[in-house]
């Protein structure tokens, strides 16, 4: 069962690690600098940077502030800026080198949204857990890397709309790290990929379990969904190495989307699908 084990975890994280971009063999510079909100000056925490489907990315620390690694073959690519809630930035790799240069503070502006909808039904709500709802040791998945805004979600198909989010739930095989600490997304579809988020506000998860399902109470947030969508974990701070988290996982489960870094691509992925559900009412 233990050779068993390894392999299956060995086949799922090296197929993680063939999405990894490889940037060319060249002189690299480091930027850094910190994202703060326009309004109130206040820093930015866990903000996503990183060149447009590039592989090169970051997130911002808790203090608003980032470092972020280039080389002059991204010189013409886009970098883009952005955080739930506020409106993103795309800048030309180059002028942002040179915004750098002369400041080492960035701005985002809050987004202007509608009020958050209020839903009226006289029907009985019907509670259902939607996702995959393994809780094995034996098949394991996880990250493909420590690098920030790493990302692995799931497909969630709904039964009906409007579809209310009341809580998620994710099956830890095995945790090696102190204290663990994530960004929960959620986004709609866009040509069967992540796209946009259906977040109003980061929902910031964070346990020292070693082991079990960790639940979140999500009834604070509001959460109404009217189509399928993707609900996902992202890495956002560095816990010091890439194999002291393993979550649950099956074969064939509900669609696995991950992506490397932060603003890089999407990919879909069919074998392997980790231990995560959400309970919902509709």
């Amino acid at each position: 069962m233990k050779t068993y084990k390894s392999f299956i975890s060995a086949f799922f994280c090296s197929l993680l690690f063939t999405l990894s971009f490889s940037t060319p063999a060249v002189s690299q510079n480091i930027y850094s600098g910190i994202i703060k909100d326009k309004t109130t000056e206040e820093p930015l925490p866990y903000v996503n940077i990183g060149i447009v489907k590039k592989g090169v990315g970051t997130v911002s620390t808790f203090e608003g502030k980032f470092s972020l690694e280039l080389n002059e073959s991204y010189a013409t690519d886009t970098l883009r800026i952005s955080s739930i809630g506020y409106e993103a930035k795309n800048i030309v790799v180059k002028d942002f080198k040179k915004i750098l240069q002369g400041k080492s503070i960035l701005y985002l502006s809050p987004e202007i949204t509608e009020l958050d909808e209020v839903v009226v039904t006289n029907r009985r709500l019907k509670k259902k857990v939607l996702g995959n709802k393994t809780t094995s040791k034996s098949i394991v998945a996880g990250f493909s890397s420590n690098k920030l805004g790493n990302e692995v979600g799931i497909l969630v198909k709904i039964k009906r709309s409007p579809t209310f989010i009341r809580k998620f739930s994710v099956s830890i095989a095995n945790n090696n790290f102190d204290h663990l600490k994530f960004r929960l997304n959620m986004y709609d579809l866009e040509d069967g990929l992540p796209g946009k988020s259906l977040l109003k506000e980061n929902i910031i998860i964070e346990s020292d379990a070693q082991e079990g399902v960790l639940e979140i109470d999500l009834e604070d947030y509001n959460i109404i969904a009217r189509d399928n969508f993707v609900i996902s974990l992202e890495w956002i701070e560095d816990l010091g190495g890439k194999d002291g988290l393993t979550f649950s996982a099956s074969f064939f489960g509900n669609d696995l989307f991950v992506r490397s870094v932060s603003q890089d691509s999407w990919e879909k992925i069919g074998i392997v699908s980790p231990g995560m559900t959400v309970t919902v009412e509709y």
